[in-house]
């Protein structure tokens, strides 16, 4: 049982309105050899169920099946995982090395955020999503619905409902090479928050059995333990804002290039 939940394996999802560069983003990432998986591809490829909505001229796809599927997929890439990092006697300091022993998978969709208990959203400013999407060769009708989306913040409230954590990242005046940057950043720090986590979760485990072997009743041994989420760490370059919403426990982190060090995540 500790081999298959040691080390901690972590499910990011990627997400935000069409257009925002989700896509050309995980690709950059994929060929430097993170772990991605693309959910339009995947759809396709596990014959997961859809059905066509001419009049929004999209797919729409049976959540439940694809939730199940994408669930299986990321048991079978964390037993791989698992077999290499026992296989070549890797160490918790190997795991920021490379990609390909970082315990963690990118899932990239606008979708991705109904899958993940942690997600990334990508914001680009409507003026610029506007002509991307028109470059793409979507109808009016279709830009207009995106744009709007990214105006009024659709994709991160349906975040606030979904995950335990959202961060963003402002794409607009960025590169993909830059932005790449940001996220291997918080990736990486997201990680060792994650192992940082478990790592407390296991002492407190430890010292359960500890007192139950000692002949501790349950009650008491219960009601001296606490596995409440601490809560979120808020990242802004406005003081006044990081202290009124640390002070209510928000789930919403922002990233502002330059202002931020993902580092104070683990410290």
């Amino acid at each position: 049982m500790t081999d298959i939940l040691f080390p901690p394996f972590l499910t990011i999802a990627l997400t935000g309105t069409p257009g925002t560069g989700k896509t050309e983003l995980s690709k950059t990432l994929e060929s430097e050899g993170y772990r991605i998986l693309h959910i339009t591809e995947f759809i396709k490829n596990n014959n997961i169920p859809s059905e066509r909505d001419d009049e929004r001229d999209c797919d729409v796809v049976d959540m439940d099946a694809l939730e199940e599927a994408v669930f299986e997929y990321q048991q079978q890439i964390r037993k791989e995982f698992n077999q290499v990092y026992y296989s070549d006697g890797l160490t918790l300091e190997d795991l920021h090395k490379s990609p390909q022993y970082l315990p963690v998978l990118l899932v990239e969709s606008h979708l991705a955020h109904y899958l993940c208990d942690l997600s990334v959203v990508l914001r680009t400013h409507p003026y610029t999503l506007k002509d991307r999407l028109s470059e793409r060769g979507y109808s009016h009708q279709k830009v207009m619905e995106n744009i709007l989306a990214e105006s009024i913040d659709v994709v991160l409230c349906d975040c606030f409902d979904y995950c335990r954590r959202v961060y963003e990242i402002e794409t607009t005046n960025q590169t993909i090479d830059e932005t790449a940057n940001c996220l291997k950043e918080l990736i990486h720090a997201l990680y060792d928050d994650e192992l940082k986590a478990y790592e407390g979760l296991m002492g407190k485990m430890q010292s359960l059995s500890e007192d139950v072997a000692a002949g501790v009743p349950i009650s008491d041994v219960l009601n001296s333990y606490s596995f409440e989420d601490d809560g979120a760490i808020v990242y802004t370059d406005n003081d006044d804002v990081g202290d009124y919403v640390k002070e209510k426990n928000p789930i919403l982190m922002k990233y502002t290039p330059g202002k931020n060090d993902w580092s104070e995540l683990t410290e």
